[in-house]
């Protein structure tokens, strides 16, 4: 079985902040042949504070400690980017991001967006590419997508069906969030995989699993390897090859310093 962390640390590439921070003329997040409005409508790209700062392992999606683990600065948790904002070129709101569309390697190919209006009449799923989006904060420290296109521009995309891919069981984000984890044994019980961690590139490396409570009396949060987890149709638990006495021999998972446990709290 793999360990959570290999003798050779995994090193996020620059691929994703050339993908996030691309030239405008570089950006293509329309699925259909790009018209002259969508040419105009070129993202507004900032570069998030937690990729320039704070960053104490190089490019590692966590960061280890003695007995517990953290998010590094420059990796993104799906369930901070599901529900985001999505924001146009022109600082306009366009709506919100429903889902994630994972290839086979677990990388973001597509975003899926739900209309400003997707509650009232008129509105619809969109689904664009992956490409040329970036994935930053906004002034509250919430997590936010750019876009290269304006909400008019998005009105001429034709509207996206997920259904089918969520019935795959792994082609999107959510459709590991939330869902059972059974251990290696029937009397370890489950948990539950409550979030992706990606790195910059966009590629889901690590699946975060609670765990415990009732007679642990509170849940606990492992990180672990997303390959760890076998493959399982859609409506059916994940199988990992740990018993419960192995998982609780993993750090523990914490978002960041300021969740982690002071020095003797552990």
């Amino acid at each position: 079985m793999k360990s959570l962390f290999t003798t050779t640390a995994l090193a996020a590439s620059m691929a994703f902040t050339a993908a996030a921070f691309a030239a405008p003329g570089e950006a293509n997040n329309a699925p259909m042949n790009v018209t002259p409005m969508q040419e105009e409508a070129q993202p507004v790209l900032e570069a998030p504070d937690e990729i320039l700062s704070r960053n104490r392992s190089g490019d590692d999606v966590l960061v280890q400690h003695d007995n517990y683990v953290v998010m590094a600065p420059n990796a993104i948790a799906a369930a901070d980017v599901i529900g985001a904002a999505v924001v146009g070129p022109d600082g306009e709101e366009t709506g919100t991001v429903d889902d994630l569309v994972l290839t086979e390697g677990k990388s973001v190919d597509r975003v899926i967006i739900a209309d400003g209006e997707m509650f009232g009449f008129g509105g619809k799923m969109v689904a664009i590419d992956f490409e040329g989006a970036s994935i930053t904060r906004d002034q509250n420290d919430d997590r936010m997508v750019r876009i290269g296109m304006t909400d008019k521009a998005l009105e001429g995309v034709a509207e996206f069906d997920k259904a089918p891919l969520a019935e795959d069981g792994g082609k999107l984000a959510s459709s590991y969030i939330g869902r059972e984890v059974v251990f290696a044994t029937e009397d370890d019980g489950t948990g539950e995989i409550s979030d992706l961690i990606l790195d910059k590139r966009g590629t889901a490396k690590y699946a975060i699993i609670e765990y415990g409570g009732m007679l642990e009396m509170n849940d606990k949060r492992v990180a672990l390897d997303l390959d760890e987890l076998k493959p399982a149709a859609a409506d059916e638990p994940l199988n990992l090859a740990m018993t419960l006495d192995e998982l609780r021999g993993e750090p523990t998972f914490f978002y960041d310093e300021d969740e982690a446990p002071k020095a003797g709290e552990m």
